[in-house]
């Protein structure tokens, strides 16, 4: 009996216990998801509703007036265009990223050179420097050798690595795999470029598709660099294109800015769901080895 009432004791704490639980993390998870929740009620509302008091939960009538004005976009530039230059930009610098900044990694993990320490210490400095002090030095290179206004000002960064960080997360990867199995290629003949393609590659699928994720979210949202070094609309991308509905007192199109920046979360929203537990294993695989 003494059992039976200690077990009903017991139970009826873990149920009040899982009940506070619930309802502590559902009231986080409310207060983390309701400015999702109000960018896409908003955008289909009309502007006056958008800020009205009381707060509207819920359009009193749908409109598809703001997704209608904001694909038009500006200029007799439509926003299909913006797309268009975003996933050029995109696509372009993620390849070369993965494949400079593997490249490098397979160098720094892999091969013996000399000062080879050193040179990964001035690569890692890098990521002290803030991007700010090396705009104007970029903008005068890009400037003399013609290309600013181009697209392809937007993504050449890509080609030495896209960034240090990137380097070193590929990098820390490799040195977790046996070095053995490089020798036992070059026993059977491999050359080095043959390692690094057909052995240390496929064994690097995980932070590849980390680096993928990251690499693609950060040009696709990028809004200063095509700021600085991109003027015409016909060659803008979707951050800055957003941000063009908006005038200098942040009064304008407000409406239509977020109607469109709800539409451009779904690409990003996709691909997430898409790879979601592939890139979770591909963090939690990187190594920290030195």
């Amino acid at each position: 009996m003494a059992n039976s009432q200690r077990y009903k004791s017991v139970r009826q704490k873990k149920v009040v216990g899982d009940t506070i639980f619930y309802i502590v993390f559902a009231s986080i998870s409310f207060i983390f998801l309701f400015p999702l929740y109000w960018l896409v009620r908003s955008s289909f509302m009309p502007l006056q509703d958008i800020f009205a008091l009381p707060f509207i939960w819920w359009p009193e009538e749908f409109t598809l007036d703001n997704f209608r004005r904001g694909w038009q976009f500006l200029g007799g530039v439509s926003f299909a265009r913006i797309y268009l230059n975003t996933f050029y930009v995109v696509i372009m610098g993620t390849f070369f990223t993965l494949l400079t900044a593997s490249m490098s990694a397979f160098a720094f993990a892999r091969l013996n050179f000399k000062f080879k320490n050193f040179w990964f210490i001035i690569m890692l400095s890098t990521m002290m420097l803030p991007s700010q002090v090396t705009l104007v030095p970029t903008f005068i290179l890009f400037s003399r050798l013609r290309l600013v206004d181009t697209r392809t000002a937007l993504w050449i960064g890509a080609l030495w690595g896209g960034g240090a960080f990137n380097i070193f997360m590929i990098r820390q990867f490799m040195l977790g795999i046996p070095k053995e199995l490089d020798e036992a290629a070059k026993i059977d003949g491999a050359n080095i470029f043959r390692i690094y393609w057909q052995i240390v590659m496929p064994l690097c699928k995980g932070v590849l598709l980390t680096i993928t994720v990251f690499s693609f979210n950060g040009r696709y949202n990028d809004l200063m660099t095509p700021l600085i070094f991109v003027r015409p609309l016909r060659l803008q991308t979707v951050a800055p294109a957003i941000n063009m509905f908006l005038d200098t007192a942040g009064l304008g199109s407000r409406h239509v800015a977020i109607a469109m920046s709800t539409l451009s979360m779904i690409p990003l929203i996709l691909i997430f769901f898409i790879v979601q537990k592939r890139l979770l294993a591909g963090i939690q695989t990187v190594g920290l080895k030195g």
